[in-house]
């Protein structure tokens, strides 16, 4: 087997088609990474015109064919004879299933049944209607769902149903929002279902399908399809711009870890404890973003863990970076004091000639950095980025008689929470910017009023270093002459052993 054919093994991949622009060309595909070791192409009959149907017949392997039906028709049995497929996904929105259609099933000695659901009622919770479909569906019909859900708390709630028999149910949640950012919950349980589907770009229907480089880019980890998968994350809201996956791959990859962009919303935080159903679904390992830095530290306090203090100087009202002990226990600490720190103390070295020897700064933003910030810079002018103005604890300086001459300004405010523009007057020589992403604000004012620029990478790069040095005395040590993953074994897994459906 090559190796693009291994990093399709383990759960049943599948990639569903349509609409498409170019039906032809989605075939080829399709052929493409069918030789890789995808393991079936799913065909909608609400998304694919009869012709193109037909044409998909002609086309693909009819063992490696899943049919969905979705849409009420006559010719159900007509159109299986058709295509001859090798699964069968009969949706639950239509109904108690026609006699004719149920006897072809059960004459077949080929056809495998799915039956499946994908929407439910504002006054159904996902856990009663989970309970229903378990009570209507008979075994050994395979149950697959996947619905809407809102908050972390749903996804728990399917998560847990999915393990009360994991060879019979299937739980493949769906952003209520559209954001897909319940992705990350199909990539890491991408080894321990029956099936999972791979949306094909020319038509990304559903956001929370990975693509294939997605799929194929995870971290394997076979270990038993009932235990948490050891994984690492990134914490925040937004995070899809995060480097921090790509920065950390490497470092857990000797874990056996990946990891995931896990979006928090303010919905997940009022609708259940977020670190512990983390926590559950096999969290050991995460760093943390705005506006989520407070909440950290507070979560953990709440829940009994440990705060290790990394700088002195620093207050310890946020945090960055957090571990779970293999008892359960969670500690955390900031490492973003060490980062400001050293990549200012860079900058002051390397602008000098623009900034001189002592230069008179002021801070635009905060968020969950502001008293970081504040104990850093404490002779700074702050800025308010929701108002624009100063900051009230600096009344003296509210109404300037003549507004002080700022040589740097230390950005601290992103794209989704830059509201107000700083005042006219701010016109400084050089704007440090603690974002890196490409689209900062930071980076537009500093065009504007043609100063020096210095993005966030530096930043980033020293705290996140700071973290990987956190997360390697506490996690497990690494043993690399043995080829074995501690976390993986804690969690009762064997690299004998992969899930094959």
């Amino acid at each position: 087997m090559t190796a693009s054919a291994q990093a399709y093994r383990g759960a049943t991949a599948t990639l569903c088609l349509g609409p498409l622009r170019n039906l032809t060309e989605a075939l080829q595909r399709c052929r493409r990474l069918l030789e890789q070791g995808l393991r079936f192409v799913e065909l909608r009959d609400d998304l694919l015109t009869d012709q193109e149907l037909t044409q998909c017949a002609h086309a693909l392997p009819r063992e490696q064919t899943l049919l969905s039906l979705r849409r009420p028709r006559t010719d159900q049995v007509a159109l299986v004879d058709l295509l001859a497929p090798a699964l069968l996904d009969v949706a639950c929105e239509l109904g108690e299933m026609p006699p004719a259609l149920a006897a072809k099933i059960a004459n077949s000695l080929t056809l495998k049944l799915f039956r499946s659901c994908h929407t439910r009622t504002d006054q159904e919770s996902v856990s009663a209607l989970l309970d229903r479909l378990t009570a209507e569906i008979p075994e050994p019909q395979i149950i697959k769902v996947a619905i809407p859900i809102a908050n972390l708390a749903e996804l728990r709630d399917g998560h847990r149903w999915r393990l009360q028999n994991p060879q019979r149910h299937i739980f493949l949640p769906i952003a209520s929002d559209g954001s897909g950012r319940f992705r990350f919950y199909r990539l890491l349980t991408a080894n321990q279902q029956l099936l999972h589907f791979l949306r094909d770009l020319d038509s990304p229907l559903v956001p929370d399908q990975p693509a294939p480089a997605e799929w194929t880019s995870r971290q394997q980890i076979p270990i038993p399809n009932t235990a948490p998968i050891p994984f690492a994350a990134i914490l925040g809201n937004p995070v899809e711009h995060s480097r921090t996956p790509e920065y950390h791959a490497q470092f857990f990859a000797r874990y056996g870890m990946p990891v995931l962009k896990v979006r928090i919303t303010d919905e997940d935080l009022r609708s259940c404890d977020v670190l512990s159903v983390l926590r559950d679904l096999g969290l050991r390992a995460a760093a943390v973003t705005s506006p989520l830095k407070t909440w950290l530290r507070e979560s953990i306090v709440a829940m009994g863990g440990a705060w290790e203090v990394i700088d002195a100087q620093d207050p310890q009202d946020a945090g960055n970076t957090m571990v779970v002990h293999h008892n359960g226990n969670v500690i955390g600490c900031s490492t973003d004091g060490t980062g400001l720190r050293a990549s200012w103390r860079d900058t002051l070295r390397d602008q000098s000639g623009v900034l001189g020897a002592i230069p008179n700064l002021a801070v635009f933003g905060g968020g969950g950095l502001l008293s970081l910030l504040q104990s850093v810079f404490p002779s700074a002018l702050f800025l308010s980025a929701r108002t624009g103005k100063v900051r009230t604890s600096q009344p003296e300086l509210l109404l300037p008689d003549h507004p002080p001459n700022i040589s740097a300004v230390i950005w601290s405010v992103g794209r989704s929470r830059y509201r107000n523009a700083p005042p006219p007057w701010l016109r400084p020589q050089l704007v440090f910017d603690l974002n890196y992403s490409a689209d900062s604000p930071g980076r537009e004012f500093a065009q504007a009023v043609g100063a020096q620029y210095v993005d966030g990478s530096r930043f980033f790069e020293y705290q996140a270093a700071a973290q990987q040095q956190f997360w390697r005395r506490h996690l497990p040590p690494v043993h690399p002459e043995t080829e074995q993953n501690p976390l993986m074994i804690s969690a009762g897994g064997n690299p004998a052993t992969r899930n094959q459906p």
